[in-house]
C-alpha cells in the first residue's frame, strides 16, 4: 500500500516537477514515513523522469544529495541509471546553454552522496566520467567573467583532487581504473588545470603529478609511452611533464622518456614535425622548472647534453620553414635550461633566425627575446669578442651564398609567392586554445615594424641589450670589438665587395654593420680609460674617420637610398659624440695632441661632398633624415661652445639659442632670451626662468601698446610708462610711481579695445609672476597697476576686476612688496582705487586694501610709517563725521596694528594711538547728546564695534599707566624734598652767593617738572575714564548681545575684566550672561550650534556662571540625551553632534573645584548615554560621533581643574574598548573613520599616561588590550584582500602615521611608571604582535614603511620583558613566529639595548 501510494504521489502530473521532488525530499527525511523501500522508489522515479523534466532542478537535487541513507537500501542498477541519466541531462544542457552556473556543485554533491558510494567505487567508468563531467562543468563556470559565484577556485578544486586521489588509493584494480581515467577524466582535468594556472594563478600540477604516480606506478615504461602517444597534444605535454617529475630519480625510465621527448622519426609530415617541436619545447621548460638532474648518460658514447644539442639542432633545421614561432620558443627554452645546449651550433642557428622573415608581432618579440638571452649567455661565459667575430663571419658567409628575403626587399609579387607555402603550413598546425594557455608565459606580443633591421636586429630590444653588453666589457675587450667592427665594415665598402656579399644583400649588410657600430659607440666606456689606452684610442679614431670617409663616398657614388643615408648620418652623430666626450672629459694630467685639443668633427669629408649629402637629404630624404642632419649641425654648434676654455662664461652660440633646453636657459644672454621669447610655441618652456618671464611680460605689454598706437588711442598711462624706458627693459620703480601719482586725480577717458585688452589680461594671468623676486615683481606690479588705471578709466569693469585680482595675488604670494614707499599717501591711493560703496567693484577694492594692510603694513615694509601717518592725517580731517567707507578703513587700520605682537607691537603703538584718538573723537561725537535714546545708535554700534574693545582697553591701560606715573612722581617728589632739607642743613655755613645760585637752579628744575606734569595731564585728558565713556561702553555692550560675534565677546571680556573701572554691578553682569545663556540654550534646542564661534562664548559664560547654573546645564544635557532615540535622520544626528560639541567645550573650561567635581560626575553619565545611542558601525555618521566623544574625553583628561576619578577613567577606557578598532573595517567602517579613531585613541591613551599616571598604574589590563587592538588594526588591515589588490600609497602613508603614533605610545609606556605593571603583560602583547605578523596572509608589515614601525614596537616590548620571558615566548609561538622573535632579539641586543652607565 505504501509503495503504490508513494508512486502515485510522485507521478501526480497536476503538480510541478520541483514540488514533487520537494515532496520526495521530505519523505526521505521523514522518520514517521517508515516504509523501508522509499529510497528505492525515489531513486527509481528520479532515474526514469529526470530526463523528461522541463528544467534540471539543481537546487533540489543538491538538497537531496546532501541527505544520508545506507547504500544497501537502493539497488545497484537504479543508482547506476540515476547517475547515467544525470550525466546525459547535464551534457544535453551543456550543448544547449552557453552559461552553466550550478552543475559543478551538483556533481560534487553527487560524488559525496552516501547511497552512491558503493556504485562509484565498483564502476570505474562511472566514477571517472562523473569526475570528467565535473571538471568540464567547472571549467565552463570559470570562463564566466560576470556571474562567477566561486571567489577562490583553489578552495573548490583542491578538495576534489584530494578526493580523487583517495578513490584511486582505495581502488583494487588499477588497469581498468587507469583506462577509465585516461578515457574520460584526464583531458577535462588537464584543461581545467591549464585554465586555473593561466587565468586564476592557481597551480595544481603537483596534485596531477601525484595522481599520475598512483595510477601508473605499476605500468611499464613502454606502455606509459604508448599511452602518451594516444593523448591529445596539450594533454600529452602535461602528462609527459608529470612523468618526468615522477621518474626524475629512476635511472632506467628517465632516459627512455628523454628519447621519446626528442625522438627522431622518419617521414616529412609537417604536423608531426611540429608536434615533436612542441613536445621538445615543453620538455625543456619542464626540466628547468622542476630542476631535473641532467648528469646521466643515454648510451656509452652519448651524454645528455650532446643528445640535446643534436636533437635541438635537427628540430630547428627541420621546422625553421614550417613554424618560426615554435622554433624560437624551443631556442629560448634551451637557453633558459642550459646555454651549452646551443653552443655547438649557436652561430648557424642565429643566422637562420636573423635572416628568416617574421610575419607576426609574436614572432618578432620571441626573436628579440632569444637574441637578448643569447647576448646574456655570452656575457656570462666571457666570450663576447668571439661571439661578435663568429656572428659577423657566419652572416657574411650566408649573405655571400644566399639572397636575403626579408619584408621590403626584392619584388613584391615574388615575395608574396614565396611566402604563401609557409603561411599554409602554419595554418595546418595552428595552436588551439589550451596550447596557447600552455605556452602563454613565454610569448609576449610587441609592436611590429616593416624595416629590415627591425626584422633582424631591432634596436629597442636587441640593440639595447648589445649596448648594455658593451658597457660591461673591460677596456681590452672593448678595443678588440671596435677593431673588429671597423675592419668588417671596411671590407663591405671595398670595390671588390661581390667577393664578400651578394650585391642584393649589400645594403642590408651595411645597415646592420652601422647599427652594431652605433650601438657600440653608445655603450662603450673607453672614455674612462684614456690614460691606459691613449695610443690605441688615437689609432682607432683615425681608422673610424677613414671608414666614415669611405662610407660617405660610397653613398655619393650610388643612387640615393633613404635607409642607408639615415644609417650614415646616425653613425656620424655617434662618432662625433664620442669625440666630444673624449675632448670634454680629457684627464687634466694627460697631455693632449693637436687633434685632442680641438677635434675636427665631420672633417673626414670635404665641404663640397657635405653639400652634396645635404642636397640629397633635402631633396629625397624623409623627416627622419632631415632631423638627423639638423642634429649634426646642432652638434657642431655645441662642440664650438663646449670646448671653449671658459665655456661657462661664454655666451651661447646663435645656432643653439632656439634649441637650448630649459635647464640651460641660465647660459643665455638677455638678448638671446628675448629671441626665444619671440617664438609663441616655446613660451611654456621659458616659464621656469625669471628673466624670461619678465621678457614675456614686457613683450605682451609692448605688443598691446603698439596696437594702441596703431589704433591712435590716446590718454593712456601705459603708453607713457613704456615710452619712457628702453625697449624690452622694465622702467625704474621711482619713474613708474611718479607717473602714477601725477595722474591720480584722473583724466580723459581712453578708448581701449575690449578684445585686445581681454586677451592681454588672460595672457598675463597665465604667467607665474608671483614666483619672481621682489625687485622685478614690484616693477611688474606697478605696470599692472598702471594698466588697471587705464582700464578702469576706460569703463571696462570686468577687465578692471580681473586686473585688481591679479594685483591682490601678487601682494599675497611671495615676499611682501614695498608699495607704501612708492604710494605713501592714502588720499592718493583712494583716488586710484576708490572704495565707495556705490561702486560695483567695492568688494574687490576692499579685498585689495585688506591685503595691503595685512601684507605690507603689518609686516612693516618700507614706507609703512609714512603711509600710517598719512592715514591718520587723512582721517583726522573728518574725524567727527566719518563716512562708512572711512570708518571701515579706520577699523581696518586699528585691527591690523592691534594684532601685531613682539617687537613690532611697540613700533606700531605710536601709529595706533593717533588712530584710536580719531576713533574716540568719532564715537564721542556720535554719543555727545544725552537726549537720544540708545536704540537710535544700533546700526552705528554694529558698524564700529570691531574697534571699540581695542579702544576701551587702550583707554583703561592709559589711565592705569597715568595713575602709576602720578604715584611714582609723588614718591620721587617726596624723596627730593627730603634730600633738599638735608642739603640745606649741611650748607648753611656756605656763602650767600652759593645759596642764590642753588635757589636759581632749583627754580629751573621746578619749571621743568611743571612742564612735564602739564604734558602728562594733557595726555590724561585724551581718554578719561568718566561717566560718558562708561555710558558709551554700556550702549555698545547692550547692542551687541550676540555670542556669535567675536567682537562682542571680546568687548564683554574686557568689560568684565575691568568691571570696577566701568562701574558694572552684579545685576548688570548677570543680565548680560543670562542673555548669552538664553541664546546658547535656544541654539542647542534648535540644533544650530556653530563650533567656530561658540568656544570663546562658552569659556566666558562658564567662568562667570554660578555652580547652580552649571549644574542645571549638565542636567539639561542629560535630559536632552535621555529623550533622544538612536539618531536616524540628519537633524537627529546634528542634535547629538551639538551635545557632544558642548560637552567638549565645557571640558576645556577652567573650572573651580566644585564645578570640576560636577563635570566629572555628570560626564560619566553623559558618556554612557551617548554610547548607547550611537548608530551602527556601517553608518556614515558613526565615526563622526565617536570622534567627537573621544575629543571630549581628551579635553576632560587634559583639564587639570577637573578631579578625574577612577570610575570616570574606567568609563573613558571602556569607551575606547567598545569601539573595537581591530574589527572596524570588517564591520563596515570606512578607512577615514579608522584613521581618525585610531589616532584619537592613541592620543587619548598617551594623554592619560602623562596627566593621570597614578590612576593608570593599576589599569594595565585595559591598557594592554587597547594596545593589542591598535596593533592588530594596523597589521591586519585588509589582510583578506586578493593578491592582485595591493594597498594604495595613500593607505600606506596613513597606516604609517598611525604606526608612528603607536610607537610613541609604547615608548611613553616603557619610559613611565606603568612600565612595571605592563612588564607582566608585555610577553603576551609581543606574542600577539608576532602572531599577527606571521599568520596574516597579506599583512601590512610586508611594506617597509610600516614594518619599520612595527619592529620598533617589538623592540619596546622586548625591552619591557624580563629574562624569563624568552623561553615562554618561544614555547607559545609557531616556528615562523619563533624565528621572527629570535631575529628581533638579536637586533635588539645589537642596536637597541642600553649598555651605558646611568
Amino acid at each position: 500500500m505504501f509503495h503504490a501510494e508513494l508512486k502515485s504521489w510522485l507521478k501526480d502530473k497536476s503538480k510541478e516537477y520541483t514540488a514533487r521532488l520537494q515532496f520526495a525530499i521530505k519523505v526521505w527525511q521523514s522518520a514517521e514515513f517508515s516504509y523501508i523501500n522509499k529510497y528505492e522508489v525515489i531513486c527509481e522515479w528520479l532515474a526514469k523522469t529526470l530526463s523528461k523534466a522541463p528544467q534540471l532542478p539543481s537546487d533540489e537535487l543538491r538538497q537531496l544529495f546532501g541527505l544520508r541513507a545506507q547504500p544497501g537500501l537502493v539497488s545497484v542498477q537504479v543508482k547506476t541509471d540515476l547517475i547515467q541519466v544525470l550525466h546525459e541531462r547535464i551534457n544535453q544542457q551543456a550543448k544547449e546553454m552557453e552559461t552553466i552556473d550550478e552543475h559543478a556543485e551538483l556533481l560534487q554533491s553527487l560524488l559525496n552522496f552516501e547511497p552512491l558510494q558503493d556504485v562509484l567505487r565498483a564502476d570505474y567508468t562511472l566514477l571517472m566520467s562523473t569526475y570528467g563531467l565535473l571538471f568540464a562543468s567547472y571549467e565552463r563556470q570559470l570562463k564566466q567573467t560576470t556571474a562567477n559565484k566561486i571567489t577562490d577556485p583553489a578552495e573548490f578544486v583542491l578538495p576534489l583532487l584530494q578526493q580523487l586521489r583517495d578513490y584511486v588509493q582505495r581502488a583494487q584494480h588499477y588497469k581498468p581504473l587507469l583506462k577509465a581515467y585516461t578515457a574520460t577524466a584526464l583531458q577535462p582535468l588537464c584543461e581545467l588545470l591549464l585554465q586555473l594556472r593561466a587565468k586564476h594563478a592557481v597551480c595544481c600540477f603537483a596534485h596531477l603529478a601525484a595522481l599520475e604516480q598512483q595510477l601508473t606506478e605499476q605500468l611499464e615504461i613502454a606502455a606509459a609511452i604508448q599511452r602518451l602517444v594516444e593523448l591529445p597534444l596539450h594533454v600529452r605535454l602535461l602528462v609527459l611533464e608529470a612523468a618526468l617529475v615522477n621518474q626524475r630519480l629512476d635511472p632506467i625510465n628517465k632516459p627512455k622518456l628523454f628519447r621519446y621527448a626528442f625522438e627522431q622519426r622518419s617521414g616529412k609530415d609537417a604536423k608531426a614535425a611540429l608536434e615533436r617541436l612542441a613536445i621538445a619545447t615543453h620538455t625543456l621548460e619542464a626540466l628547468r622548472k622542476h630542476n631535473i638532474e641532467l648528469q646521466f648518460t643515454l648510451s656509452e658514447k652519448t651524454t645528455v647534453m650532446e643528445f640535446l644539442s643534436e636533437r635541438v639542432f635537427a628540430l630547428v633545421n627541420e621546422c625553421k620553414h614550417l613554424q618560426l614561432r615554435g622554433v624560437l620558443m624551443l631556442l629560448s627554452a634551451a637557453l633558459r635550461l642550459n646555454p651549452l645546449v646551443l653552443e655547438p651550433n649557436v652561430y648557424q642557428i642565429t643566422i637562420w633566425m636573423l635572416t628568416r622573415p617574421k610575419r607576426t608581432d609574436q614572432e618578432l618579440s620571441l626573436y628579440a627575446a632569444y637574441v637578448v638571452q643569447l647576448l646574456d649567455m655570452f656575457r656570462r661565459l666571457g666570450r663576447t669578442e668571439r661571439f661578435v667575430m663568429q656572428l659577423l663571419k657566419s652572416l657574411r658567409e650566408w649573405l655571400r651564398q644566399y639572397e636575403l628575403k626579408l619584408p621590403g626587399s626584392g619584388d613584391a609579387k615574388r615575395s608574396r609567392l614565396t611566402e604563401e607555402p609557409a603561411e599554409q603550413a602554419e595554418e595546418l598546425i595552428d595552436f588551439n586554445v589550451y596550447m596557447e594557455l600552455l605556452f602563454e608565459p613565454h610569448s609576449v606580443a610587441t609592436t611590429a615594424g616593416t624595416d629590415r633591421l627591425v626584422q633582424s636586429w631591432p634596436s629597442a630590444t636587441v640593440g639595447a641589450a648589445f649596448t648594455r653588453l658593451v658597457s660591461s666589457l673591460t677596456a681590452k675587450q672593448s678595443i678588440v670589438i671596435w677593431k673588429m667592427l671597423l675592419h668588417t665594415f671596411e671590407e663591405l665598402l671595398q670595390p671588390q665587395t661581390q667577393a664578400v656579399v651578394r650585391p642584393a644583400n649589400l645594403n642590408f649588410a651595411i645597415e646592420l654593420q652601422v647599427a652594431l657600430l652605433c650601438q657600440y659607440l653608445l655603450g662603450t666606456r673607453l672614455a674612462e680609460h684614456v690614460a691606459q689606452h691613449q695610443a690605441e684610442l688615437l689609432e682607432l679614431r683615425r681608422h673610424m674617420s677613414q671608414v666614415l670617409q669611405q662610407f660617405g663616398r660610397h653613398l655619393l657614388a650610388r643612387e640615393h637610398k633613404r635607409s642607408t643615408m639615415n644609417a650614415f648620418l646616425e653613425c656620424v652623430e655617434r662618432a662625433s659624440s664620442l669625440e666630444l666626450l673624449l675632448a670634454y672629459y680629457w684627464p687634466d694630467g694627460l697631455p693632449k695632441s693637436e687633434e685632442q685639443q680641438l677635434p675636427q668633427l665631420q672633417q673626414f669629408l670635404p665641404s663640397d661632398e657635405w653639400d652634396l649629402i645635404r642636397q640629397r637629404v633635402h631633396n629625397f630624404g624623409k623627416s627622419l633624415c632631415r632631423q638627423r642632419l639638423q642634429r649634426l649641425e646642432l652638434q657642431l654648434a655645441q662642440a664650438g661652445w663646449l670646448l671653449l676654455p671658459h665655456q661657462r662664461h661664454e655666451p651661447c652660440p646663435a645656432a643653439l639659442v632656439e634649441l637650448v633646453p630649459r635647464q640651460l636657459l641660465m647660459h643665455l644672454s638677455r638678448a638671446q632670451k628675448q629671441q626665444r621669447c619671440s617664438q609663441a610655441e616655446q613660451r611654456e618652456v621659458l616659464l621656469d626662468d625669471a628673466e624670461c618671464v619678465e621678457l614675456l611680460f614686457m613683450q605682451l605689454l609692448q605688443q598691446y601698446v603698439d596696437n594702441l598706437k596703431a589704433g591712435k588711442v590716446k590718454h593712456t598711462l601705459i603708453c607713457k610708462q613704456l615710452s619712457a624706458a628702453p625697449e624690452a627693459t622694465l622702467p625704474a620703480e621711482t619713474a613708474l610711481a611718479a607717473l602714477i601719482r601725477q595722474n591720480c586725480e584722473g583724466g580723459k577717458q581712453p578708448a581701449l579695445p575690449l578684445e585686445a585688452t581681454s586677451e592681454l589680461i588672460e595672457a598675463l594671468q597665465r604667467l607665474p609672476l608671483a614666483q619672481l623676486v621682489s625687485s622685478i615683481k614690484l616693477r611688474l606690479w606697478l605696470l599692472i597697476f598702471t594698466l588697471y588705471l587705464d582700464v578702469r578709466r576706460a569703463q571696462l569693469p570686468q577687465q578692471a576686476e580681473q586686473l585688481l585680482e591679479q594685483l591682490i595675488d601678487l601682494l599675497h604670494f611671495g615676499q611682501p612688496l614695498p608699495i607704501c614707499s612708492h604710494l605713501p599717501q592714502l588720499s592718493e591711493l583712494l583716488q586710484l582705487v576708490p572704495i565707495d560703496d556705490g561702486d560695483d567693484d567695492a568688494a574687490i577694492a576692499w579685498r585689495f586694501y585688506e591685503t595691503l594692510f595685512e601684507r605690507c603694513i603689518r609686516r612693516l615694509t618700507a614706507g609703512s610709517d609714512l603711509f600710517l601717518a598719512s592715514c591718520a592725517e587723512h582721517l583726522r580731517e573728518s574725524a567727527l563725521t566719518l563716512q562708512p567707507a572711512q570708518c571701515r578703513l579706520l577699523l581696518l587700520a586699528i585691527e591690523t596694528l592691534a594684532s601685531a605682537t613682539g617687537a613690532q607691537a611697540r613700533r606700531m603703538q605710536r601709529h595706533l594711538q593717533p588712530l584710536l584718538e580719531i576713533y574716540g573723537q568719532f564715537v564721542g561725537h556720535k554719543f555727545r547728546s544725552l537726549k537720544k535714546t540708545p536704540s537710535d545708535s544700533v546700526e552705528f554700534v554694529q558698524q564700529t564695534i570691531a574697534g571699540f574693545s581695542i579702544y576701551l582697553s587702550s583707554c583703561i591701560n592709559r589711565a592705569a599707566k597715568q595713575q602709576r606715573e602720578e604715584k611714582q612722581q609723588l614718591e620721587e617728589q617726596k624723596k627730593l624734598d627730603e634730600k633738599e632739607v638735608n642739603e640745606d642743613k649741611e650748607q648753611q655755613k656756605k656763602s650767600k652767593k652759593d645759596k642764590k645760585s642753588q635757589k636759581k637752579e632749583k627754580s629751573e628744575e621746578d619749571e621743568l617738572e611743571g612742564d612735564k606734569t602739564a604734558n602728562d595731564a594733557a595726555a590724561s585728558l585724551l581718554a578719561p575714564i568718566d561717566e560718558s565713556l562708561r555710558r558709551i561702553c554700556k550702549i555698545y555692550i547692550g547692542h551687541s548681545l550676540n555670542y556669535r560675534n567675536p567682537h562682542a565677546i571680546r568687548l564683554l571680556n574686557v568689560a568684565l575684566t575691568y568691571r570696577q573701572q566701568l562701574h558694572l554691578d552684579q545685576d548688570e553682569i548677570e543680565f548680560l550672561l543670562d542673555s548669552y545663556w538664553r541664546q546658547l540654550n535656544a541654539d542647542i534646542e534648535a540644533a544650530t550650534l556653530d563650533i567656530d564661534s561658540i568656544e570663546a562664548a562658552i569659556k566666558l559664560i562658564i567662568d562667570y556662571k554660578t555652580n547652580e547654573d552649571f549644574l542645571l546645564l549638565l542636567r539639561r544635557l542629560i535630559t536632552q540625551l535621555e529623550a533622544m532615540q538612536r539618531p536616524e535622520t540628519e537633524s537627529q544626528h546634528r542634535s547629538m553632534q551639538n551635545v557632544l560639541i558642548l560637552l567638549q567645550l565645557c571640558s576645556k573650561c577652567t573650572l573651580s573645584g566644585i564645578k570640576g567635581a560636577m563635570l566629572n560626575e555628570h560626564f560619566e553619565l553623559i558618556n554612557g548615554i551617548v554610547s548607547l545611542r550611537l548608530p551602527s558601525v556601517g553608518d556614515a555618521n558613526y565615526g563622526r560621533h565617536q570622534l567627537r566623544l573621544l575629543e571630549a574625553q581628551r579635553a576632560l583628561a587634559a583639564n587639570r581643574t577637573v578631579p578625574l576619578t577612577g570610575e570616570t577613567l574606567d568609563t573613558l577606557l571602556g569607551t575606547m574598548l567598545d569601539i573595537n578598532i581591530k574589527r572596524l573595517i570588517s564591520s563596515g567602517g570606512q578607512l577615514n573613520d579608522l584613521l581618525q579613531l585610531h589616532a584619537a585613541i592613541s592620543e587619548n591613551l598617551l594623554l592619560l599616561l602623562r596627566q593621570h599616571a597614578t590612576l593608570m598604574s593599576d589599569r594595565a589590563a585595559q591598557l594592554s588590550t587597547l594596545c593589542q587592538d591598535l596593533l592588530e588594526a594596523i597589521i591586519c588591515y585588509r589582510g583578506d584582500r586578493k593578491q592582485a589588490h595591493s594597498l594604495s600609497i595613500e593607505e600606506l602613508d596613513a597606516l604609517s602615521e598611525l604606526a608612528l603614533k603607536l610607537v610613541t605610545l609604547l615608548a611613553g609606556i616603557a619610559a613611565g611608571p606603568q612600565a612595571l605593571a605592563i612588564k607582566r603583560v608585555a610577553p603576551f602583547l609581543l606574542i600577539s604582535a608576532i602572531k599577527q605578523m606571521v599568520t596574516t596572509e597579506r599583512s601590512t608589515t610586508l611594506f617597509p614603511q610600516i614594518k619599520v614601525h612595527m619592529d620598533r614596537i617589538c623592540h619596546e616590548l622586548i625591552g619591557l620583558c624580563d629574562h624569563r620571558a624568552g623561553h615562554f615566548i618561544l614555547r607559545s609561538s609557531s616556528e615562523a613566529g619563533a624565528r621572527l622573535y629570535q631575529d628581533l632579539v638579536k637586533e635588539h641586543d645589537k642596536f637597541h639595548k642600553f649598555r651605558g652607565k646611568v
